[in-house]
């Protein structure tokens, strides 16, 4: 597991890293873990913040601005409660973007699903950890989609590429009500991978914070037991 950084009291020096997306996987997985998902939603966590660093983006603050949010919050919160043509959100809180990305690839292949028709979402928060999954889920359907918002419009290949200026934008939103359907005939290259981006110490701490709740405690009886039982005079 990546370690604590000290930042550097050097202001000459950069207080950014750079991470594999192997290692951003990784370890976004395991602070989503900490911060209470599920493993599975954990995995969903993850993959979205490796997808993105893949593109260039680096959207590990706003990953772990939503995993402080969630450690305050009820274990549903955030759940989307499925309807024909409008996916609504549980009370007063914003849609989460891991759970609701997560159900909607679920739903890709379904006749009667949210890729088939208009959709309405209610508010989602931190939009950008979404796009990873609308794409998934247009490669799942086969069939471009259209995603609109009150600013603008971005339309997603059936191969899952997409304007990427468009939905780079997402990056500076908090949140962002959407609707989602079928586009019209789209054909659009495969998006192209990009230099991976810097981390900054703050996320990459913040992150490790959380993902150190996923390590088991050292015990005296765990001390007792490590190392071998007999001598090796060999």
């Amino acid at each position: 597991m990546i370690s604590l950084v000290e930042p550097s009291r050097d202001s000459g020096c950069t207080k950014t890293i750079t991470l594999s997306q192997n290692e951003t996987e990784s370890l976004c997985m395991k602070a989503a873990r900490g911060a209470g998902f599920s493993w599975g939603l954990a995995e969903e966590a993850g993959f979205a913040a490796g997808w993105l660093a893949a593109l260039g983006v680096d959207a590990t603050p706003q990953l772990l601005a939503l995993l402080m949010q969630k450690l305050q919050a009820t274990p549903h919160c955030g759940t989307p409660v499925p309807q024909p043509g409008h996916w609504r959100a549980t009370g007063q809180a914003l849609l989460c973007p891991i759970i609701l990305g997560s159900a909607l690839v679920d739903s890709a292949r379904l006749a009667a699903g949210p890729c088939s028709r208009d959709t309405k979402l209610d508010p989602v928060a931190v939009p950008v950890l979404l796009l990873p999954f609308l794409a998934r889920a247009a490669q799942i359907c086969g069939k471009p989609l259209a995603v609109i918002w009150p600013e603008g419009s971005l339309q997603i290949a059936a191969n899952g590429s997409f304007d990427r200026p468009a939905a780079i934008a997402w990056q500076s939103k908090d949140q962002l009500a959407l609707v989602i359907g079928t586009a019209n005939t789209l054909d659009m290259p495969q998006a192209q991978s990009h230099s991976l981006p810097s981390i900054s110490l703050a996320a990459l701490n913040g992150l490790t914070a959380l993902a150190l709740k996923t390590t088991v405690p050292a015990t005296d009886a765990s001390r007792r037991g490590a190392g071998s039982a007999s001598a090796d005079n060999d």
